[in-house]
């Protein structure tokens, strides 16, 4: 790679900007599209924006809900005129905050509903997975475990939500007197999201690595496999998704130290011929020159989920690279992965450097991207090979 790419400049390959609209005044920790509306959830204090993407030359926003006192609200998920939003701890050094999760009716795209909110305890709720309008698939943090477990929660009544069951690695229920197997330093938490697929549910445990998981019986989630490489690599293994007619995985190991200051991190392709035998069988490799000097976070992170409605894609995964902006990548053979596109945005103004933090892609294969400290959407078409 030339080393300019790492300047504050933006650059890209194979991608064309549409637009790009500043819609807060924070960055965001996700953002998902939904019959052309975004939904973007911040990572501080404006809670969710939802944005009219109609014309995407012009988004304009329509409503913002905001999140309780001191409470962290940077995931959404919406599944047909039901919003959830995760409520969780800040910051640690937060005292009193709300954790749980809020269910919105969102009928009304421009005055979204409050109609109920399920209480965990904990640190709260972290990450979540909701697309069916039955079941939402969440990490959160309950009393009595270590950090955060996996639980499926009844949504087919809204306005009372209720965890049905829940499924974690074992030494984390410290209440029921398990004892941590893991080195001390590490940390075990179900981050996700758990991307379902079928009757299986495929979940990234931060340092305890990733888990396939029997949900036939969603009252009783049963382990199929469990892998982890980290040590020697460097963990916080964030997604997991599948691709289950290639019979392949793509694993985010969240970039988390800014200038690169950790353990290696990487993207992996696993193979999932034997799903109880998972086998990493290519790491993903794009062009990094100069990019652990920029400033910020350098490293694969969020992926393009693939729900429901959005583009179901299997050859092409987005991935977003903090100040490597967004990446494209082609795998058809899966054997060799090859980086095709990316755009990076400049410096926003005001910021020291980007830290792009999430994408989506939609039906009609536009992307959304969106920054984890600057308010602003991008919205960019891919226009490379495949």
């Amino acid at each position: 790679m030339s080393s300019f790419l790492a300047d504050h400049r933006e650059h890209r390959k194979n991608v064309r900007l549409i637009s790009k609209t500043r819609v807060a005044s924070e960055g965001a920790g996700q953002i998902i599209v939904d019959h052309k509306t975004a939904y973007i959830a911040h990572m501080e204090s404006e809670g969710v924006t939802l944005v009219d993407v109609r014309n995407p030359y012009q988004p304009a926003v329509l409503s913002k809900v905001k999140p309780p006192y001191n409470t962290h609200s940077h995931k959404v998920q919406v599944s047909g005129n039901l919003m959830i939003v995760n409520n969780e701890q800040l910051d640690k050094k937060i005292q009193i905050w709300t954790a749980g999760m809020r269910v919105f009716d969102i009928s009304d795209k421009t005055c979204p509903k409050e109609i109920s909110f399920m209480r965990t305890g904990g640190r709260g709720v972290h990450r979540m997975w909701f697309v069916d309008g039955k079941y939402a698939h969440i990490t959160a943090h309950p009393e009595g475990f270590t950090d955060c477990i996996y639980q499926i929660v009844d949504m087919q009544k809204p306005e009372a939500p209720q965890v049905i069951s829940s499924f974690w690695l074992p030494g984390m229920w410290k209440d029921g007197g398990e004892i941590p197997t893991w080195k001390t330093g590490s940390k075990i938490r179900a981050h996700g999201p758990a991307m379902v697929a079928g009757d299986r549910a495929y979940l990234g445990w931060s340092d305890g690595g990733f888990t396939i998981i029997d949900i036939s019986d969603i009252y009783r989630p049963k382990m199929v496999s469990h892998f982890n490489c980290c040590p020697p690599f460097g963990g916080l293994t964030h997604t997991v998704l599948p691709f289950p007619n290639r019979k392949i995985m793509v694993v985010t190991d969240e970039a988390f130290a800014d200038n690169c200051r950790e353990p290696e991190k990487l993207a992996w392709i696993v193979d999932i011929r034997e799903e109880t035998n998972p086998i990493p069988i290519a790491t993903i490799q794009v062009e990094s020159e100069g990019f652990a000097e920029k400033g910020g976070r350098f490293g694969s992170h969020n992926i393009h989920e693939c729900r429901p409605g959005s583009l179901i894609d299997d050859q092409l995964v987005y991935i977003t690279y903090f100040n490597g902006g967004l990446r494209i990548i082609d795998i058809q053979d899966p054997y060799r992965p090859q980086e095709v596109g990316y755009f990076i945005p400049a410096k926003p103004e005001g910021g020291s450097v980007i830290q792009t933090n999430d994408v989506f892609v939609d039906a009609d294969e536009l992307i959304y991207i969106v920054d984890r400290f600057d308010g602003t959407l991008y919205i960019l078409q891919y226009i490379g090979p495949r």
